[in-house]
């Protein structure tokens, strides 16, 4: 005979609570004390409990899923990938799930064939088709940073204090020697690359001089960054570089090896976005944790705040990269 599944009473009575406390432990939703959210937790995972979510789903009218939105090309980079991670563990906490959604043509503006509760979009701008597809369903959506052209059409966002990070990487680098201090910065298309410009162009203003920059993909091939630094290396006297894009670190390390130019003591080099391999190279080089796993959990923590019309606190929440000094910019 085939034992019967444990049920959610069966829970409630383990655990000592009622059937809702229960359920509302289950779902991570506010009601429930942590002592009790525990008892309930560690019940369940006596009784092997799972949740039922056909049957979830028939009785909230919801389909239990919320769709990600990447930028194209994103997936073969870190942050994106840990990103992702963070919004499907912090999902599969609160028993939902996550569906990837895929790139339409440029021009295609119909609603993603998925089946979910809204939306998590991440670096989106609103020149996009397909975002503003999505934006157009009426679901709910949260986004990883501001969605450039369409900020009051989003239910919450997850943002990150450029302006601040960057002001501080560029201090650093005063402060270890630095006087002519370029840039490689990606186009203008994303509130990211708006941020960092903007930061970067007023700091210079500030001290009367004249921005040196260079701009190349969001997601750019090597060869694009080796031809960007190597073009600043030749023509302009430089004794900083920071590169913006994800990705660019080791191809503009190798294009300033081959200038001649000896990183961390006549050149310092810091990348934006930290990634595993910067910490690898020779020498490691300075760059920003920005925390995505975390960020990927605060969007779907923010999400499912709204769509239960919970108090989220700021629909807008910010966060502050953590700038991690390497040898690539640590010469006194």
């Amino acid at each position: 005979m085939t034992p019967r599944k444990p049920t959610l009473h069966d829970v409630a009575a383990a655990a000592g609570v009622s059937i809702a406390a229960a359920s509302f432990a289950l779902r991570d939703k506010a009601g429930v004390s942590p002592e009790t959210r525990e008892r309930v937790l560690a019940a369940a995972r006596a009784l092997n409990y799972v949740v039922n979510a056909p049957a979830r789903s028939l009785r909230t009218a919801r389909y239990g899923a919320v769709g990600l939105h990447l930028p194209p090309g994103a997936t073969r980079l870190p942050y994106y990938t840990e990103f992702a991670f963070g919004l499907v563990d912090a999902a599969d906490h609160r028993g939902l799930s996550v569906i990837l959604l895929p790139h339409r043509d440029a021009d295609d503006e119909t609603p993603p064939t998925a089946f979910v509760d809204g939306y998590v979009v991440v670096d989106a701008t609103a020149e996009d088709a397909g975002i503003r597809a999505i934006l157009d369903t009426g679901r709910p959506v949260v986004s990883a940073e501001h969605l450039l052209g369409a900020e009051d059409r989003v239910a919450g966002s997850v943002v990150y204090d450029h302006e601040t990070a960057l002001r501080g990487l560029l201090d650093h680098l005063t402060a270890r020697g630095a006087q002519r201090i370029a840039t490689i910065l990606p186009p203008r298309g994303t509130a990211w690359a708006r941020e960092l410009t903007r930061a970067y162009e007023t700091w210079i203003a500030e001290r009367g001089g004249i921005p040196i920059s260079r701009t190349i993909s969001f997601i750019p091939t090597a060869d694009e960054v080796d031809a960007a630094v190597s073009e600043i290396l030749a023509t302009e006297q430089v004794d900083a570089l920071i590169v913006g894009p994800s990705g660019s670190a080791a191809p503009a390390l190798d294009a300033a090896h081959r200038a001649g130019r000896e990183v961390g003591t006549d050149l310092l080099l810091a990348a934006y976005v930290d990634e595993p391999m910067h910490g690898l190279l020779t020498p490691a080089v300075t760059s920003f944790d920005l925390g995505a796993r975390e960020v990927g959990a605060a969007c779907l923590d923010l999400f499912t705040a709204i769509q239960d019309a919970a108090p989220p606190g700021d629909r807008v929440q910010v966060r502050l990269p953590r700038l991690i000094v390497r040898a690539s910019t640590a010469a006194p």
